[in-house]
């Protein structure tokens, strides 16, 4: 992920990370392999000097190769520096427009190597244009699927490792019925569970916990993922090509992207996007799910199953979440919600403000948090392989 911020310098943050181990090892009861791979993978991240030379110094290299295709889809593979076979996992990025070629994911894809990890790290359909779409779940999947039938993956099993829609896509990957076995855990951070209710949340600042709407203030870039996705999801037309255009045109820190909605009369586009304009232009929480429900029954399926809560009882693998108490885009009673659901696979919830969303932070002020999240890394690689 990206650069931890230092507080106290190198000294303490190389403290931090041995005091963490050592803590970590006897409240969590983590394997001393698990919690060195933890260590390492940590150190080569947030490039923590010392820590990070001596974990290049023990392990080698991986191997990268850049510019594969899997299952039809652009990934890039890390192969660690020895051995044939490795437990296998698939890194799934949030929404970002360098993809698989961003710095930090490349630095993490090839720290899990060097630590004994095969990592796959694909750009799904649309992801990095912040286009969530059944395109880009079915691109995943076939990842998965080829990742688990390579032959140089041991036992014929992957790993999931996803980072705020990345993760999300995860869950719904594990839920696929073709699948099952397959997967030997999901680890995430920050995923939404129900896109509708994140739909809410986008279009009117308000979100449904346990029946009753709570404000939540939510950054300006999920309502412009919401209406790409939804806008995508669309029969082609004129219209759905001219308002994605106009969306792709807007940048991550447009202040409100859905103002162009709310400039449209119902009689400027066609009536196949009449109802998903208005929806994307109405700010009352009270009329959401009116709105919601005249969108076609096509795009509301279309929706549903892009949305891991509707599955979340089909779920049979460990699941381990971490969030921060308020993550920027998706509130943490998303998480609570699909851990409430899924009734058949044991979901673990860590709640740390070591983390803003995806990205992790060392701070003297929170150590407990720290432990907590080290504590979630420990157990996700051990249940990885």
């Amino acid at each position: 992920m990206r650069r931890f911020h230092r507080l106290g310098g190198v000294r303490t943050v190389f403290l931090l990370l041995v005091l963490g181990a050592a803590i970590s090892a006897v409240v969590y009861r983590s394997t001393v392999s698990a919690q060195a791979r933890t260590v390492g993978v940590l150190a080569l991240t947030g490039r923590v000097p010392v820590l990070a030379w001596a974990t290049r110094g023990l392990t080698d290299a991986p191997r990268v190769q850049q510019d594969a295709v899997v299952a039809g889809v652009p990934t890039s593979i890390y192969r660690p520096g020895s051995g044939d076979r490795w437990p296998a996992l698939v890194f799934l990025n949030g929404v970002t427009a360098r993809g698989r070629r961003h710095p930090d994911v490349e630095r993490l894809a090839s720290a899990l190597a060097r630590v004994g990890f095969l990592v796959l790290v694909p750009d799904p359909p649309g992801l990095a244009e912040g286009e969530i779409t059944e395109r880009t779940l079915a691109g995943t999947i076939g990842v998965v699927r080829a990742a688990a039938d390579r032959s140089d993956a041991a036992g014929g099993r992957v790993g999931l490792v996803g980072v705020s829609v990345g993760a999300s896509l995860g869950l719904l990957a594990a839920e696929q019925p073709a699948l099952a076995g397959r997967i030997t855990l999901v680890a995430g951070i920050a995923p939404y569970a129900d896109l509708p209710n994140v739909a809410r949340l986008a279009t009117t600042g308000e979100i449904l916990e346990h029946g009753r709407l709570v404000p939540y203030a939510a950054e300006s870039f999920l309502p412009l993922v919401i209406a790409r996705s939804f806008v995508s999801a669309l029969p082609p037309s004129a219209d759905r090509s001219r308002l994605l255009a106009e969306l792709l045109e807007l940048h991550e820190g447009s202040p409100d992207p859905l103002a162009l909605f709310r400039r449209l009369k119902p009689a400027d586009v066609a009536p196949s996007a009449r109802a998903l304009v208005e929806l994307l232009a109405n700010r009352d929480p009270a009329r959401f799910d009116r709105l919601y429900g005249r969108l076609s029954p096509e795009l509301r399926a279309s929706i549903l199953r892009l949305s891991p809560l509707a599955g979340a009882e089909r779920l049979r693998v460990p699941v381990e979440i971490a969030s921060a108490p308020h993550d920027k885009y998706f509130p943490f009673s998303e998480t609570r919600a699909l851990a409430e659901a899924a009734t058949h696979a044991k979901v673990q919830l860590t709640v740390t403000s070591t983390l803003h969303h995806a990205i992790p932070s060392l701070s003297l002020s929170d150590l407990a948090d720290l432990f907590r999240f080290d504590g979630w890394a420990v157990r996700s690689l051990r249940g990885l392989g």
